[in-house]
């Protein structure tokens, strides 16, 4: 590892690096759902409590992606980066000595808070950095991100063994040390951050939103980033309690779910590079719809798996995402213009872990999933609508 970090600087390595904080963070905003029945049986926690922790987590990483962006194009990519792993660091390690519901609900945000700190930095880092194929690297960069889809398999085991606390301090020591390498080895894509005020990065950011392209793809992130984080919040529990499965097989569901599109990202992300991103992310949508509509009346084994690894290509959405957002934003504000984006979005998705604790606890988990399935399938017939009308 240090033989390589001492290698001539270049992007690739960076590319690794902060793909691995990303790594990083995706699993320890995801130990909580995968631990969630450990850490509610100990802590006494409800199912609404478990759900407005949960929403905590959204809520933080969405309303932390402003600043983060903002303060990337003001800083530097690499300092951001770095500071939200130090801080996610911190967060777990505190999470892991947690006594109560109170005491889990806050440090449940912090690490909220730290994660959002990441991505806004992160995407554009490695846009900057790979220019005309950013598209195929941001691909590889959520591809890593989904071998965090192994974690689900693993952490249960880990948990029983040592204790899920020590999950939380293991993620902290690891943030410290990739913190470290990042700070010491990746290169900085933003060499010479202009200085504009705060205000003008806000004015210029919602200027950009306003942009009529850009706000049907705001819309259209909502619509898939709500299903995004309601059914990844919930699915391992969701699996267990209501379709009788042990902690293994809701571990191995889940992993399939994150770690589904560790190959085809990259190839997903390629093609984009070369074709109609629209086109691709419609897809995409119709193909998630499917999955959710299937979930509720999937018992047998066989069927689950096809239904995860139907959703699993969901995260697919993202890379493209920002690869088409990229090519409409200037770089000095494209971090901050990112950040508001996906905060807002997050903001708007956050409470739907909440709902979904307080839906089970009254009419069970699948009336909400079937709404969810069918706005998707709303939104894709819209989409397909848009593209008959750009050609």
């Amino acid at each position: 590892y240090i033989r390589w970090l001492c290698m001539e600087n270049n992007h690739l390595r960076t590319l690794i690096l902060v793909s691995l904080a990303w790594l990083l963070i995706f699993v320890g905003r995801l130990t909580p759902s995968v631990l969630l029945v450990q850490i509610t049986d100990e802590l006494h926690m409800s199912d609404f409590q478990a759900g407005l922790a949960l929403s905590g987590i959204w809520f933080f990483y969405g309303i932390l992606q402003f600043p983060s962006g903002v303060f990337a194009d003001a800083l530097g990519r690499k300092k951001i980066i770095v500071f939200s792993l130090i801080g996610f660091s911190v967060a777990s390690i505190l999470t892991g000595f947690s006594n109560s519901f109170l005491i889990a609900g806050i440090t449940f945000c912090l690490i909220g808070m730290a994660s959002g700190l990441l991505p806004s930095p992160s995407f554009t880092l490695i846009a900057e950095l790979f220019g005309s194929k950013k598209g195929k690297a941001l691909g590889i960069h959520s591809s890593i991100g989904s071998i965090s889809g192994f974690i689900p398999i693993i952490l249960p085991i880990i948990a029983v063994l040592f204790g899920w606390r020590n999950i939380f301090f293991l993620w902290g020591i690891i943030g410290f040390i990739l913190a470290y390498s990042i700070l010491i080895f990746a290169d900085e894509s933003l060499k010479n951050p202009e200085h504009i005020s705060y205000t003008t990065r806000l004015k210029e950011m919602f200027k950009s939103i306003s942009n009529r392209d850009i706000l049907f793809m705001f819309f259209v992130n909502v619509a898939i980033s709500i299903v995004w984080m309601g059914v990844l919040s919930w699915f391992p529990s969701y699996i267990q309690q209501e379709k009788g499965f042990g902690p293994e097989i809701a571990g191995v569901l889940f992993s399939i779910v994150l770690s589904g599109g560790l190959i085809l990202k990259p190839v997903i992300g390629h093609i984009s590079d070369k074709t109609n991103r629209w086109m691709i992310l419609t897809i995409l949508i119709f193909i998630t719809s499917l999955s959710v509509f299937l979930l509720p009346i999937s018992s047998s084994l066989p069927l689950l798996i096809i239904v995860s690894i139907l959703f699993s290509q969901t995260a697919a959405f993202y890379p493209v995402r920002t690869s088409y957002l990229m090519d409409i934003w200037p770089s000095s504000t494209a971090a901050a213009n990112l950040g508001v984006f996906r905060s807002m979005i997050i903001l708007i998705g956050s409470p739907i872990s909440t709902i979904m604790g307080w839906a089970r606890e009254n009419y069970g988990f699948d009336i909400v999933i079937y709404i969810l399935a069918f706005s998707l399938l709303l939104t894709g017939l819209i989409m397909l609508f848009k593209i008959r009308k750009i050609r």
